[in-house]
């Protein structure tokens, strides 16, 4: 049977058409696979670059805070110190007060104390995994451990105004969504959390704004917190600094236990 020259090219072009939409559908899913990662990478560049974050060991800031609670407003000083996955102290002392009235809070590893001095009074369940939510959440604000094994970042779509959200997972951590604004910068981090004194679900929103810089790594200078949307707690950081090694803190309480919780036998829990 013969094959008139027109049949063949006719034939020749569909090929070529269908080549070019696999092509296309090839490069479409490859652009929105790099879209995916691009947001997290232009985050992680606008935060100071991948070789800065990765690098830190400790972060710690300092500043005047404000606490909502029960309709009443409390002003104090606060001082936090997060190694990530590791630990978190929040070292709190009313304004106007001395240093020497502070109080202490320590997480790690699903645990929490209050710690007065020499003492730790281990907290209940609730008040031990808020605490320590807390400590996933400013982890993750380093961005570089999303690209760790384990850790997933899924992208959503952009929003009107350029922000893009991804949700987050990491094994140490709770599930969080970032909100990125179009520069790049992380302006938003939200997740379900647990109510410290009942146990209950409760929606966090942290917010941020501002930029505060040390060692190349780039920080909110103010940060919001709004649970059940309403506003829970502010913070207007005086200072940071992000290090590539822990240090010895003589400001935080428990100094003496400086590098974890309670040696055993002081631990009441």
């Amino acid at each position: 049977m013969s094959i008139s020259k027109s049949t063949l090219m006719a034939a020749a072009a569909l090929m070529a058409l269908g080549a070019c939409a696999t092509t296309a559908s090839q490069d479409s899913g490859g652009q929105m696979a790099a879209a995916s990662k691009s947001v997290l990478d232009t985050a992680i560049e606008a935060a100071g670059g991948e070789a800065a974050l990765g690098k830190v060991q400790e972060v710690f800031f300092t500043g005047a805070a404000k606490v909502t609670a029960d309709g009443k407003v409390a002003e104090e000083s606060a001082a936090i110190l997060v190694r990530p996955f590791d630990f978190l102290r929040v070292t709190t002392w009313a304004k106007g007060k001395e240093e020497k009235t502070s109080n202490t809070v320590q997480a790690e590893q699903g645990k929490a104390w209050d710690v007065n001095r020499v003492t730790w009074v281990p907290k209940e369940p609730a008040g031990a995994k808020f605490q320590n939510e807390q400590l996933g959440l400013y982890s993750l604000m380093l961005l570089t451990p999303l690209k760790a094994d384990g850790a997933t970042v899924t992208d959503q779509p952009a929003a009107a105004d350029g922000t893009r959200t991804v949700k987050v997972t990491h094994p140490k951590a709770q599930p969080v969504e970032l909100t990125i604004d179009a520069s790049g910068k992380l302006v938003q981090a939200s997740y379900s959390g647990t109510d410290p004194k009942t146990g209950a679900a409760i929606s966090e929103v942290y917010k941020f704004s501002g930029e505060i810089a040390s060692n190349g790594v780039k920080w909110p200078k103010s940060i919001k917190v709004e649970r059940n949307g309403a506003a829970a707690y502010e913070i207007e950081l005086a200072s940071f600094e992000a290090l590539p090694a822990k240090t010895v803190r003589p400001l935080l309480q428990a100094m003496q236990y400086e590098t974890g919780g309670p040696p055993s036998g002081d631990d009441a829990g």
